[in-house]
């Protein structure tokens, strides 16, 4: 069997992956905007956001900061390894540098921050005439590969959330359109993966496209068949959507995990160079101990859970 570059697979996949909890964050934002109260808000996103994720960064920071065979990502030692330990814990905590998914946590919070000003532009809808310049800048400004800027990462997903926004308040009539337009959508995300994946060795505006396609059509399949799909299929989205925070937060600690128990069995980790089907199966198994660990933690903390774990 082919080798892959992992490091590419999973640059790919992650870029879809945050991409569309971004979208689905931004259409979320809108649709329940009847609601909002910007004190409420936030007190509710510290709560089961901000806080879970100060909560289960500690045992990273601590390996960051103690652990000689637990190093933080290059750009971080060089900017901040002569920083007093309280000045790099906090900066650990600011830009998710302890865990390479948690950089998504402080750039998401931006979109906490600013919700007033996006919730003024939903009820102005002729703000959404900007979309067209936002997508220009989400072409020109990349999401930093080494997730070392949150300020760019928010720059460049922020077209995105607003298109989820935007998907949300004109769903019904986007949808009519999608349903016209389905295979040509269809097939111009086909063309972008292959040459996201294939021709273009650093994948970014196009990986930017691609996914938002992706968002829509996903959106737009799941409207579809909301009826016809069984109550399992229902069932079971259901029950990851309860764990999904608290999957995110801790799946990385197990593939960490894995690193360590691979080369202390001198095997190569297998981001660096492994099969496809390694490269999913690693996943699938953190995936499933997530899920059991969540399970056993919530069992014991009960209702604080969401607090702790976020979920």
């Amino acid at each position: 069997m082919a080798k892959y570059d992992s490091r590419k697979i999973n640059l790919y996949y992650s870029g879809k992956w945050y991409g569309f909890f971004v979208f689905i964050a931004g259409f979320l934002f809108q649709f329940l905007s009847h609601q909002y109260e910007y004190l409420k808000y936030l007190v509710k996103k510290f709560q089961y956001v901000i806080h879970p994720y100060l909560f289960i960064s500690i045992p990273a920071v601590i390996f960051c900061l103690f652990r000689k065979n637990y190093l933080p990502p290059d750009w971080f030692s060089n900017r901040f390894s002569d920083w007093p330990v309280l000045g790099q814990i906090l900066m650990y905590f600011l830009t998710g540098a302890h865990l390479p998914p948690f950089w998504f946590i402080p750039m998401i919070a931006i979109f906490y921050i600013i919700s007033p000003m996006l919730l003024w532009m939903d009820r102005h809808p002729k703000s959404y005439h900007i979309l067209p310049i936002l997508l220009g800048i989400t072409a020109v400004v990349p999401r930093d590969q080494n997730n070392a800027n949150t300020a760019q990462s928010f720059v460049h997903f922020l077209s995105v959330y607003m298109i989820g926004m935007f998907c949300s308040r004109y769903q019904e009539k986007l949808f009519v359109i999608v349903k016209k337009k389905y295979l040509w959508l269809l097939a111009s995300l086909v063309i972008l993966t292959i040459l996201e994946f294939v021709i273009v060795p650093r994948p970014t505006t196009i990986n930017s496209f691609s996914k938002l396609i992706l968002c829509v059509l996903i959106i737009y399949f799941l409207w579809v068949n909301e009826s016809r799909l069984p109550k399992q299929f229902h069932d079971i989205m259901g029950f990851l959507a309860e764990l999904s925070f608290g999957i995110y937060f801790l799946h990385d600690y197990f593939i960490i995990a894995y690193s360590g128990i691979a080369k202390k069995l001198k095997i190569d980790p297998f981001w660096t160079q492994a099969h496809l089907v390694t490269f999913a199966i690693i996943y699938s198994l953190s995936l499933l101990a997530s899920i059991v660990l969540l399970l056993i933690l919530k069992r014991i903390f009960g209702k604080k859970s969401r607090f702790l774990i976020g979920c």
